[in-house]
Order: structure tokens, then sequence, then C-alpha cells
């Protein structure tokens, strides 16, 4: 009779090892997966700290220079004196350099009436390129008489100062430009066309009232005109002109204004133009105003 041989098993075993593994599997890459997430989510935060510079030393240092810089007369002793003053800004290759720069047969006699600082501008910690503008008045002998003429020019310099705020003057003054002016179009106003020609009048008449009176007008008064109670009086003797033009805006607080308010000034005798951009509302009679004052 052929015994039967048993199979202990295998199966069983191979199975177990394949669950194992692929649960394994799953936990690890859960594992993974948050590991990743706090990874990708966890950031670093850096805290840049902007250092303020105090320029006015600087500022003051090359305003000094230029008035004995750009000062002189027809006199060896007063030129003289001059370099001796300039000692203080120059190191010795530029005083040397600057010795013939005004002789004492000059036809000119020059005086600083002003000088502007108009930018300082940091090359390292320790050197400056500072760009400035010089007024002067030139006095030229013409025969027996004298001409006088202002004459304004602007520069750049390159200074250095060191920890113990010592500075000195680097490059002799270098002929610059200035900054000139922005040209902007402005294209005109057009006014709102949903606010009625009626609500355009009722505001119109509102801001004559109160202009009129704003410049005089107590806290208490304004608080009739003004939301903001902790508006303050102007106490000026200013007198209402006109309201030499106005637009209207719609605003989800009520209406925009944007006005030109005419003052005549008592005391220079000048008429005075501001800019106002306000938002008014109506209560249950009247306009009031909710911000631009």
């Amino acid at each position: 009779m052929k015994e039967k041989i048993k199979h202990v098993g295998l199966r069983k075993n191979t199975t177990i090892i394949l669950w194992t593994l692929l649960i394994g599997s799953v936990f690890f890459g859960i594992y993974k997966n948050f590991t990743a997430i706090d990874q990708h989510t966890v950031h670093e935060e850096k805290v840049i700290e902007m250092k303020l510079v105090d320029t006015n030393k600087i500022e003051s240092f090359v305003q000094n220079f230029a008035q004995e810089f750009y000062t002189w007369e027809p006199n060896q002793e007063q030129l003289d004196a001059r370099m001796e003053r300039l000692k203080n800004y120059l190191p010795e290759n530029l005083q040397q350099m600057n010795q013939e720069m005004i002789r004492s047969d000059i036809p000119t006699k020059s005086t600083v009436n002003k000088v502007q600082i108009w930018e300082v501008g940091a090359i390292n910690e320790s050197y400056y390129k500072v760009l400035y503008s010089v007024n002067q008045v030139i006095e030229e002998s013409i025969g027996e008489e004298v001409e006088r003429r202002g004459v304004e020019s602007a520069f750049s310099v390159t200074v250095r100062i060191n920890k113990q705020n010592q500075l000195v003057l680097l490059t002799n003054p270098v002929m610059a430009s200035l900054p000139s002016k922005l040209e902007v179009k402005n294209d005109p106003l057009q006014d709102d066309s949903t606010i009625t020609q009626e609500t355009k009048e009722e505001i119109k008449t509102f801001l004559t009232t109160f202009f009129t009176a704003y410049p005089s007008a107590s806290e208490t008064e304004l608080l009739y005109y003004v939301e903001d109670t902790t508006i303050q009086g102007i106490n000026e003797n200013y007198i209402f002109s006109e309201l030499r033009a106005i637009n209207y805006f719609e605003d989800n607080e009520g209406v925009k204004v944007k006005t030109a308010v005419s003052y005549l000034s008592p005391d220079t005798k000048a008429t005075l133009v501001f800019d106002y951009e306000l938002v008014l509302k109506k209560n249950q009679k009247n306009w009031v105003i909710l911000d631009g004052i």
C-alpha cells in the first residue's frame, strides 16, 4: 500500500509572507507620504533687517564744503584763507590740485546763495556719492560797472566716512545733472452718469456752505458737516471764493467728489487753491462728509 505524502502548509506560509510584505509596503508608503508632506510644509522663515544709515553728517559735510569751495574774491590773502579752510575737507592731493583753481587776478567774486543736497547714494559701507546743486551770485567788474548774475550748477562728489565719523572728499566735484520734472498728462475727468443733476446741485450747495465755514469753524460746528468726531478746527481767516472744479463719482458709501476750492488770504492777499477728494453720504435730510477732511 502506497503511503500518502503530507504537504505541511507551504502555500499558507507563502501567503503569510506576501501579506506581511504588502502590509509593510502600505505602512511604509503612508510613512513616506506623511514625511514628504512635513518636508514640504515646514518653511524656514528669514527675517531681513533693513539697516538705516544716518546721512545727516555726510550731507552737512558736503554742504559746508560747497559753501567754502564756491566762495571767493580776487584777494590773495582771502584766497589763502579759503585754501586753508578747504584742508578740512580735501586730502593732500586734491588740495594741491585746487591751488590754482582761483587766482588773485580773477575778474569775478562769488558768493554762495544756496547749497541743496539732492541725493546721497551708498557705494558701500564707507563710501558715498553725493549729488548737490549750488546757487551762486557772481559779481564781475566791467569797467566802472559791476555786473551781478545768478548761476546754478549741479555736481557730485565721493565721500568717505569711517566708524569714528571722520569724513573726507575723495574726488573733486564732477559736473552732474539734476532730476527733471516728470511730465504727466491729466485726462479730463468725466462725471458718473448714474448721479442725477439734482444730487449734484445738492452736493454743490452743501460743499459751498461747508467750505465757507470750514476755515474758522469750531469743532462743534464742524460736526454738523463731518461725521468724524475727532476733527479739529483750522482757525484761519481764509475767505471762501469758489469751487473751481467739481466732479462726482458713485461710491459704495455714497458719492465721491473731487473738487478744487479757492480761498483768498487776507494776510498775504494771495489766492490759494486746495484740492480735496471727499466721500459724502446723505442722511435723512442733510449731506455729511465721511472721508477726506
